[in-house]
Formats: C-alpha cells, sequence, structure tokens
C-alpha cells in the first residue's frame, strides 16, 4: 500500500518554516516516509501520495485562482488535509461572518467590498486593514485615526481584485499580546503567545510574513471555552474535525476572549512552544495516512 505523505510547502517559505524541520524528525522517530514538495512544482505526479498536508504554502494569495485550482486537482487524486471545502471556505476570511452570526465572540470586523462602502467615520479610527484573501500579515497595516491613509490602503486592495476588512485595534494587544490554540484532529494540543506586531515597533518582514515574536502559553478556561466553540463548530459545519486548526484569539478590552481568526489552512503549528508538540503532530499526520489505508 501507498503510504508517502507529502507536506507542501513553496519555495519562499524554505527557511522560514520552521515547524517543517521539526515535523521531519518527529516524522522519521515515526517511521512515516514523508517528501516535502512545493506545491506549485509541475513535475510532481500527486497522485503518487496517500496524503498531502498543505504545510507552508504560504504565497497562495498571491496566486489565488491558480491555488484553488492546484487544491482541486490534488483532492481529485489523492487525500487533502484540510480538505478542499473547508480550504475554499478558511482562505476567504468572511467567514468570520458566519462564526460571529452563531454567536461566537468575533472582533467587530467590517467587509469593504467596493468603493461605496467605505465609510469615512469607520476609518477615521484606531483599526487594522486588510485583504480578506491574506497570509502572514502580508497588505496588512495599522492605521491610528488617519482616515486618509486608511482610504489610500483600503482603495489599493479593493484595485487588487479582493475586497478589505477593517478591524478596530483591541488596545489590550499592546500589553498581553494575542493568544492562539492548536488542534490536532479536534482535540486540544498546546497553545502559544504571540507579542503585538503592530504597536509603536516597526515590522520586520522575512519576505513571506511579518516576524513574530512567539513563546508558550498555558491556556486560560476562557481561552479553552473559546477553542472548543469555534471547532465544534468547524466540525459541525463541515461534518468533519480538521486535521489541524489554529485559534487566534486576544482578551478584549470587556476581560473575555475575542476570536481574531481561524486558521485552517496553511498555519504555523508553533511546535516548538511545547515539548509534546511535535509528536502529536506527527501522530496526527500518520493516523491521516493510515485512515487512507482502510
Amino acid at each position: 500500500m501507498n503510504n508517502l505523505l507529502a507536506l507542501a510547502t513553496t519555495a519562499k517559505a524554505r527557511g522560514h518554516d520552521h515547524d517543517l524541520a521539526i515535523l521531519a524528525t518527529a516524522l522519521d522517530a515515526c517511521n512515516q516516509p514523508f517528501q516535502i514538495v512545493d506545491w506549485d512544482d509541475p513535475s510532481i505526479n500527486w497522485s503518487q501520495f496517500a496524503v498531502v498536508v498543505l504545510r507552508s504554502t504560504w504565497d497562495y494569495h498571491q496566486r489565488y485562482e491558480q491555488f484553488l485550482d492546484w487544491v482541486n486537482l490534488v483532492s481529485a487524486v489523492t487525500t487533502l488535509h484540510n480538505p478542499v471545502e473547508i480550504v475554499r471556505w478558511n482562505t476567504d476570511k468572511i467567514y468570520l461572518q458566519e462564526l460571529a452570526q452563531a454567536d461566537i465572540p468575533v472582533i467587530a470586523t467590517s467587509f469593504v467590498h467596493d468603493a461605496s462602502d467605505i465609510d469615512t467615520a469607520l476609518l477615521n479610527a484606531d483599526i487594522v486593514v486588510k485583504p480578506i484573501i491574506s497570509a502572514g500579515s502580508n497588505n496588512t497595516a495599522r492605521h491610528r485615526a488617519n482616515a486618509a491613509d486608511a482610504d489610500e490602503h483600503v482603495r489599493k486592495i479593493l484595485a487588487s481584485g479582493v475586497a478589505a476588512l477593517v478591524q478596530p485595534y483591541v488596545s489590550t494587544i499592546d500589553a498581553m499580546g494575542e493568544r492562539g490554540l492548536v488542534y490536532l484532529n479536534g482535540e486540544f494540543s498546546h497553545a502559544f503567545h504571540k507579542a503585538a506586531i503592530f504597536s509603536n515597533a516597526a515590522q520586520d518582514h522575512n519576505g513571506v510574513f511579518v516576524e513574530e515574536k512567539i513563546s508558550s502559553h498555558s491556556a486560560t478556561a476562557g481561552e479553552h471555552i473559546l477553542g472548543e466553540r469555534v471547532c465544534q463548530f468547524v466540525a459541525h459545519r463541515f461534518g468533519v474535525s480538521p486535521l489541524y486548526a489554529r485559534i487566534d484569539m486576544v482578551i478584549g478590552t470587556n476581560g473575555e476572549s475575542q476570536l481574531m481568526e481561524v486558521e485552517l489552512t496553511e498555519p504555523s503549528l508553533y511546535l516548538h512552544t511545547d515539548p509534546v508538540a511535535p509528536d502529536r503532530a506527527a501522530s496526527a499526520l500518520v493516523s491521516a495516512v493510515t485512515a487512507t489505508q482502510r
């Protein structure tokens, strides 16, 4: 039986995806055959793999339609994780509306689909603007009550062919940072802390994503509750728990956890922040391969 696993990345991510080396060591320890391959390599026969895992396809937003075509191609000849339906849903941040409508506490989010949606009053506040299809904080910026700059940013995003997303900058981030909870096969694995990247310091962009300061974190009861609610929503919507999920959140000004994003496509899992996380991740990947052998 074919039990070869593919970890899909992109040439630009080589050397920046620190999870890759950690996963490789853990998979070797499990005697799980794998290859690290670029998603846009035309020489790859994807049917040779039992499972293809989206690991760090971090340039997908620059070639979104090409990426979706590739996702469909791979799904037609082998097993893709996360599944194509989840990937399509998760790569367009409009999904945040669904979560908010399900009474999940999401940071207040406004979507600008064309110039007629631009609200100067909304832009004249401390806000974060980003494309609805993006990754690695690319083309994302904080605007501190500068409506002119924010308007220019939104219009540039619209001119690129995608809608823009506007969220208030949550002031607690400066002192408390962001938190992320990682789930594997629907089960909690570990949590991490991310220092504020849009405070007063300039961002350090490595050509793929904005550099971040990551450390381990012990998730609070409220963070666990929010993470579980999001995972249950996704599992109910798609009829299956994703192989991997990262739930990003902050402590709001009311002291309660609020959802920022759900990362189900190609998230960094920050496996280095928990000593057992690499083995958990490898076991999840092995289980995905084993499931194809039945």
